[in-house]
């Protein structure tokens, strides 16, 4: 296929443009490098994807940039739930605004596909654990907010214009090449392991999350592409669908790093969820997706890079 990645950069949308190309696939990426890293926009120039520096909100020089594609794979997103407090128009404006102009670029070029990065921060506080896909949306920050407008735009479009679309809630992403400033728990532990300091848990530490490797989420998209499933939008979670507490989350980095630290608290931050687990049942069966990276293979990959940097 033909593949636009928006926010291909970045984090997630890096590590999917890289397999796309490694798939086989055409890749035209695009990011404003505000918050994207420049290397890794020469690292997909390097392997043969069309690079552009464009503001996913600019529908029209998107359009005349890339020209027809066969699929579209919206990764770029302000991901800060913080941040969003501070910033809610902004986040407003990106990841709604940037939303609704790829669906409308997808509708112009006759894109048959469309894949929406969605969040778990749309469900909220659990009513029940494991949470399935029919789990009630209730964000909790304006972040959450953002993704949860961006679905109901996904799905406007799915049944105004018959685009078709899957909509993939990722859990807490993790993996090599994280930016540092807005990385998840998990980077910023190892950050504080590196330096021989313990690692900082805000709040007691209970907090239960889900973490998927990157690698397991770019295999997910890519799956996407190629389904054809009876809904549209399909929805579907992308997890381990394995709880762990942020308190053992800590204490196996340490212990993986051969350190003797006791984490240190801080107070808890606003927006945050208590637990949060998937049910993938879903992903397993329509995608013929399961996640291959354990979270401790994982993490001695990540304690292993920052050995040698």
């Amino acid at each position: 296929m033909r593949v636009l990645v928006t926010g291909a950069a970045g984090f997630i949308g890096f590590r999917i443009a890289r397999e796309a190309v490694r798939e086989g696939h055409e890749v035209i990426a695009i990011d404003n490098l505000e918050r994207g890293d420049p290397r890794k926009a020469e690292l997909l120039s390097d392997i043969g994807c069309k690079f552009l520096r464009l503001d996913v909100r600019d529908l029209e020089r998107i359009a005349a940039s890339v020209g027809n594609v066969d699929a579209v794979i919206h990764c770029a997103a302000l991901v800060s739930v913080e941040e969003s407090f501070r910033r809610p128009l902004v986040y407003e404006s990106v990841n709604v605004g940037g939303t609704v102009a790829t669906l409308e670029l997808a509708v112009r070029v006759g894109a048959r596909k469309y894949i929406y990065l969605s969040s778990a921060a749309v469900y909220g506080d659990p009513v029940y654990l494991p949470i399935d896909e029919s789990h009630p949306t209730r964000p909790k920050s304006p972040y959450g907010a953002s993704k949860l407008a961006g679905e109901f735009f996904v799905t406007a479009y799915a049944k105004s214009y018959g685009v078709r679309t899957a909509i993939l809630r990722l859990f807490n992403v993790y993996g090599p090449g994280q930016n540092p400033e807005y990385a998840g728990v998990i980077t910023r532990f190892i950050e504080k392991v590196k330096m021989g300091r313990p690692p900082v848990i805000f709040g007691d530490g209970e907090q239960i999350r889900d973490f998927v490797h990157v690698a397991d989420v770019a295999k997910a998209v890519l799956l996407s592409l190629e389904v054809n499933a009876h809904e549209n939008p399909l929805v579907v979670n992308i997890a381990s669908g394995r709880p762990v507490s942020i308190l053992t989350l800590a204490n196996l980095i340490v212990s993986l790093a051969g350190l003797k630290l006791k984490p240190q608290h801080a107070p808890p931050r606003p927006g945050d969820i208590r637990h949060s687990y998937a049910d993938i049942e879903r992903a397993q069966e329509v995608l013929g997706w399961t996640p291959t990276i354990g979270l401790e293979e994982g993490l001695r990959e990540l304690l292993d890079l920052a050995s040698h940097q």
